[in-house]
């Protein structure tokens, strides 16, 4: 009977061993699924700002063409804005 405790007890411990490598195992995928996640939005985020900064110089290009080489009266309002 004693010997049977011993392998109950063994058998026990590699249950919770097995639980917990598979919970952390599952922890990490999650993790790298959210920095994955983290790096495509950073992309997403920089394409933004390059076709943001690309359509304000193809409007101040517009303006010069519209007023013949001069800058318009007022500047546009991204320029007062910016640090």
């Amino acid at each position: 009977m004693g010997e049977h405790h011993g392998v109950d007890e063994h058998d026990d411990l590699a249950r919770l061993r097995d639980e917990e490598n598979h919970d952390e195992f599952a922890i990490r995928k999650e993790e790298q699924g959210m920095a994955s996640e983290e790096r495509e939005l950073e992309r997403e985020m920089k394409d933004f700002e390059d076709d943001e900064e690309r359509a304000k110089r193809q409007i101040e290009e517009e303006w010069r063409r519209e007023r013949w080489g001069h800058e318009p009266e007022r500047s546009p309002a991204w320029r007062n804005h910016r640090e």
